[in-house]
């Protein structure tokens, strides 16, 4: 096969063209991961003085995580406003909702807020902001060459592996969490990009920081299998400390909610907490993995362990509740390592030989992953890479698996990701079928030209709207060009029954759906979110906002276009022979 022929081959086909682009992506992505923890590292060095947490005194511990937390919420608030949900569930919502469009300044968000949120001390881990920023930086690259929607959310997922893997240095865990979690699909098409990326990323990473690993774990020899059923032990205890976490979560961001606290001082109280578990517990700081040393020789007592069990837990749903911006999975491993050394240590009461304490938190970790993040095959996979000793492939696999169980059947726990979209009253996505999956953006549906009503009306106009409701479902209520909110029938309805005042106007206010009540949608949000905010507020049609003015319109959807577009699209989910270029 001669050269123009073999490029001609790259260039028509669409999988050997998003493995090329995979190149791109896990290079990129591979820096950015490695710029993110040489930034972390310099700010932890800044923070503390090169004394590291353990080494402050106590009232700086008390203040550091307050300090940085008044930070992040400063900037979330007024520098990075539209960009302030990150993280992992963020990537989760844009593939589902937001035909996978992530852009550079949420990346740029996510880098500054988790520097600062993990560098202060914050009780988040540094893998979370690392997928965002990966999944943002695929985005870029497939909107950049013009990539359809359909295969951008694979580029997006190719980010995310590789961030992943390069940040731990495990890239077959970053293919497989890719794979489960952001795409919950395994396909050829899917695979090849992905693989490709997370290897790069990981060679890039590894490369900038000389091949050190983020944490030492020790070789180390399996328990025998008479001891199986303290493995079960261990999914059992990660299930409840996954159940804890979430309510936790959940609990701190609704308290934060209905407080008078404004949302950008939220972070500084959040760490401020977290400040005054640090005075006695100084391992609650940040990632933790060098206590993760400590852990695995076994050094630690059973009372301090149980201790800073407690603590991180704490410390992590608050960091998390009160919105400090970082990730889960660090403190998921963590928190799951100390389980299993929680195990190691009461069943050096059995007799006979139950195995060190290394072996029982490594299965913890695998189990404290599966059960946080619900992705139990990722779990598996993450600590075989890290150990990369077989033998613990049969007491991880049991533990990992009874911990994944346990939380979502037992507990009715979703994963934190889910969970978190829970709270901003979003429905957790469902794992798409291969091809079924509506990737339109609303800026292809939506109406440009559509009705407006002025805030009173006169009875004429109101009529007028009443006869057109067929033609629009739903009539923007504006004032001096801003939106107030939407009017449908039945609130024109109800509208007609008001008698007119003295000017022969009829105020619409009580019969709109206020503006300020309406989550935000954008024309770079996918059909399928706006399938979900319309289904979540009971309209027919639901209003598009300006990205640079919420007050201002700039189009609206109706339910009966978005579904007849997506079914169109499912019934020709390929769209184009897969020869034709898209870009």
């Amino acid at each position: 096969m001669d050269l123009p022929h073999l490029l001609r081959t790259w260039t028509q086909h669409w999988s050997l063209r998003l493995m090329a682009l995979g190149v791109v992506v896990g290079v990129l992505a591979g820096a950015v991961v490695l710029l993110f923890r040489l930034a972390i590292a310099q700010a932890t060095e800044w923070f503390t003085l090169g004394a590291g947490f353990a080494g402050l005194p106590a009232w700086a511990r008390l203040l550091l995580p307050a300090a940085g937390g008044l930070a992040v919420g400063l900037l979330a608030a007024f520098a990075f406003p539209r960009h302030a949900d990150v993280g992992v569930s963020r990537v989760l919502e844009r593939v589902a909702y937001g035909a996978s469009q992530l852009g550079a300044r949420s990346a740029i968000a996510q880098f500054v807020f988790g520097t600062l949120a993990i560098g202060s001390g914050h009780s988040v881990g540094r893998e979370g902001p690392s997928i965002h920023m990966g999944a943002a930086i695929g985005s870029l690259v497939g909107q950049r060459v013009g990539v359809d929607p359909e295969y951008l959310r694979i580029l997006v997922a190719a980010g995310a592996a590789g961030a992943f893997a390069g940040a731990l240095n495990i890239p077959l865990a970053g293919v497989v969490f890719a794979l489960e979690v952001i795409l919950g699909e395994y396909t050829l098409i899917l695979f090849a990009p992905v693989v490709v990326s997370a290897v790069l990323a990981t060679v890039v990473a590894q490369a900038g920081v000389g091949g050190e690993m983020t944490f030492e774990v020790p070789q180390i020899a399996t328990h025998s299998l008479v001891y199986l059923p303290l493995d079960w032990v261990i999914g059992l205890g990660a299930a409840l400390v996954s159940f804890l976490l979430i309510r936790g979560v959940e609990g701190i961001y609704r308290l934060g909610r209905w407080s008078p606290v404004p949302a950008w001082a939220l972070p500084a109280v959040g760490g401020l907490l977290v400040g005054v578990l640090a005075v006695p517990l100084p391992e609650v700081m940040g990632v933790s993995y060098d206590t993760l040393t400590r852990v695995f020789t076994g050094s630690v007592p059973l009372l301090a362990l149980a201790l800073i069990l407690v603590g991180k837990l704490v410390a992590t749903a608050v960091s998390l509740g009160a919105q400090s911006r970082g990730g889960a999975i660090g403190p998921s491993l963590f928190m799951g390592a100390l389980v299993g050394a929680l195990v190691a240590e009461l069943a050096g009461y059995l007799p006979g030989d139950p195995g060190d304490t290394a072996v029982y938190a490594v299965i913890g970790m695998a189990a404290g992953m599966a059960a946080i993040l619900n992705a139990p095959f990722s779990a598996i996979v993450a600590v075989f890479e890290l150990v990369q000793n077989p033998a613990v492939i049969l007491p991880v696999m049991l533990a990992t698996v009874t911990a994944a169980v346990t939380s979502r059947d037992w507990f009715k726990a979703q994963s934190i990701f889910a969970w978190t979209l829970h709270l901003r009253e979003l429905s957790e996505p469902t794992l798409p079928e291969a091809g079924q999956k509506c990737t339109i953006p609303v800026n292809r549906v939506m109406l440009r030209e559509y009705r407006a009503l002025p805030r009173r009306i006169t009875a004429e106009e109101l009529r007028g709207a009443q006869s057109d409701s067929g033609l629009q479902v739903v009539f923007p209520v504006e004032e001096a060009g801003r939106f107030r909110g939407i009017m449908d029938l039945m609130g024109l309805l109800q509208a007609g029954l008001e008698a007119p005042d003295e000017e022969g106007l009829v105020d619409l206010d009580p019969f709109l759906h206020p503006a300020e009540d309406l989550r935000n949608l954008y024309p770079g949000d996918g059909a399928v979110k706006a399938m979900d905010l319309m289904a979540s507020y009971g309209l027919e049609g639901f209003p598009v906002r300006s990205p640079r003015d919420a007050q201002t319109l700039v189009g609206l959807v109706n339910r009966t276009d978005v579904v007849r577009s997506c079914l169109e699209q499912m019934r020709n989910p390929e769209g184009r022979e897969e020869t034709e270029p898209h870009a």
